[in-house]
């Protein structure tokens, strides 16, 4: 059944990684054959290198042949209704300050984002994914999301993949952008595409210290505080324990939570899982298609008369990667998120995470010989 592309329900997957678990090629055309019921596919990551038409998919040039199947496969995922994005950006630093320039307010850099808009019109993508994991002003994402709706229309689908903490007010500006999404939203209007918005949804990262998909709490948080519509937030999460550094959910709570916030909105924007190579490794599936179709049930399926639990207290703080390093920090007088982003951008130096934070440790002091 082809679905609207742009209202839930929605069920999506990233895929970055394009062999199985035995090192064979992904077939991605099973999340068609075995009814997954997935509505849209977000291909990883694509990054825009300081070379003027130089794009990469991962490791290899987005036009070289290294990637024929896959774009076999697109086809096939497309002409049965699933559409499929390209994610732009993501851990790799550097995309957005080749496509934005360094001045502010940002200008989109025709001689870079050229060949990407004609890459993505001759791959015939649905749409495009903004991962912005590298500080930038707030005006080159908006400078990049009119751009994209210019050149595509209002049909074209502009999601972003923000942490999701960075959907609640108080922790707006601790994340990985380097701008308020709150500002961005405020800004970034269309009266002519199927929201009024320019970005239709955000695929928001509930892992890694920036959010707990395992309760309803953290998502219930964003709705009350922040203010988003629901459908408009995502709930994105680990498909497998070895794809991220915290934050995994084993599939059964994973399904109870999705059911009960189905039963908080009516509108609830679903679930996005990172990455699909692996999905359902740690729950014991033997492929991943096979957890695409269990979330799918809990996103499709009959409702369970699971009751309204629309409790957003006390928000809890996030399994983080470098647990015993963020708990050091808090000690110190960081607040839990502040040191989340510290030892992501440090990649787990304490020392750096300190001095960013402006913190002083004892060993610090006895280090420089004032005790």
């Amino acid at each position: 059944m082809r679905r609207d592309a742009y209202s839930v329900p929605r069920m999506v997957n990233y895929v970055q990684t394009f062999h199985d678990v035995n090192g064979n090629p992904l077939d991605l055309t099973q999340l068609l054959t075995q009814n997954t019921q997935i509505t849209h596919v977000n291909l990883a990551a694509l990054h825009v290198t300081g070379t003027v038409g130089e794009l990469n998919l991962n490791d290899n040039g987005i036009n070289d042949t290294y990637w024929d199947t896959m774009w076999s496969n697109v086809t096939t995922l497309q002409n049965g209704g699933i559409k499929v994005l390209m994610m732009i950006g993501g851990a790799a630093q550097g995309s957005y300050k080749t496509l934005c320039g360094s001045s502010v307010p940002a200008t989109v850099q025709m001689d870079y984002y050229g060949p990407l808009r004609d890459s993505l019109r001759y791959h015939n993508l649905d749409g495009v994914d903004l991962d912005i994991e590298e500080s930038v002003d707030v005006s080159c994402a908006l400078a990049l999301l009119k751009q994209f709706d210019a050149d595509f229309g209002d049909d074209f689908i502009m999601t972003m993949a923000p942490v999701a903490a960075c959907m609640i007010p108080s922790y707006q500006n601790n994340g990985l952008s380097g701008f308020s999404y709150f500002t961005l939203d405020s800004e970034a209007t269309d009266s002519n595409r199927p929201n009024g918005k320019l970005v239709n949804w955000y695929n928001a990262q509930f892992y890694n210290g920036w959010g707990d998909a395992s309760t309803q709490v953290f998502y219930n948080n964003i709705i009350s505080e922040g203010g988003w519509s629901p459908d408009r937030i995502v709930m994105g999460v680990l498909d497998s324990s070895n794809d991220g550094g915290s934050g995994f959910v084993g599939l059964s709570t994973l399904q109870g939570v999705i059911q009960q916030l189905r039963a908080n909105y009516d509108n609830f924007g679903c679930a996005v899982g990172w990455e699909y190579w692996d999905a359902g490794t740690s729950d014991g599936l033997d492929y991943p298609w096979q957890w695409v179709q269990e979330i799918s049930k809990s996103i499709f399926g009959a409702s369970n008369g699971t009751p309204k639990n629309t409790t957003s207290e006390p928000l809890p703080n996030p399994p983080a990667p470098f647990q015993a390093l963020t708990d050091e920090l808090v000690d110190l007088g960081a607040a839990y998120l502040q040191a989340v982003w510290a030892l992501n951008i440090t990649n787990g130096d304490l020392l750096a995470a300190e001095q960013l934070l402006n913190l002083t440790s004892v060993l610090d002091v006895l280090d420089v010989g004032i005790i």
